[in-house]
């Protein structure tokens, strides 16, 4: 009898391993799927259609710009910081990486002025 549980155990434990973590990939895809596409078409109909202005900041002759990476990792760092990380679903953080994956990605796409997808802080341009 022993022999059997020994055998049952070398194949069951690493199978649902496998399945399990086959399952929390295939929900955290959906949800960076679900993140970039929903970025995408909010970019597209509300921000370069003018509704919805970019989040820059202006401090003492310097812009602050919260590109949305910027705050898609402010999310996680605030769940982490509230200690409600745990409680969220894989899907979320998918969500959340379709959303910083967007911004990194299409760079040039959506790129009007000559600042990167990683320069936050930059010197104001003064208009004369």
């Amino acid at each position: 009898m022993r022999g059997k549980i020994k055998k049952y155990k070398k194949y069951i434990i690493p199978g649902t391993a496998l399945i399990l973590s086959f399952y929390a990939s295939i929900v955290f895809a959906i949800g960076i799927i679900f993140g970039y596409l929903s970025t995408e078409i909010f970019c597209k109909k509300l921000v370069k259609t003018g509704k919805i202005d970019v989040l820059i900041f202006d401090i003492k002759g310097w812009e602050l710009h919260l590109h949305h990476w910027v705050l898609g990792i402010m999310i996680i760092m605030g769940a982490h910081f509230f200690n409600i990380i745990e409680y969220l679903p894989i899907t979320f953080f998918g969500f959340l990486g379709g959303l910083i994956f967007h911004d990194i990605y299409t760079d040039k796409k959506w790129k009007e002025n000559d600042k990167a997808w990683h320069q936050i802080i930059y010197k104001k341009e003064m208009v004369e």
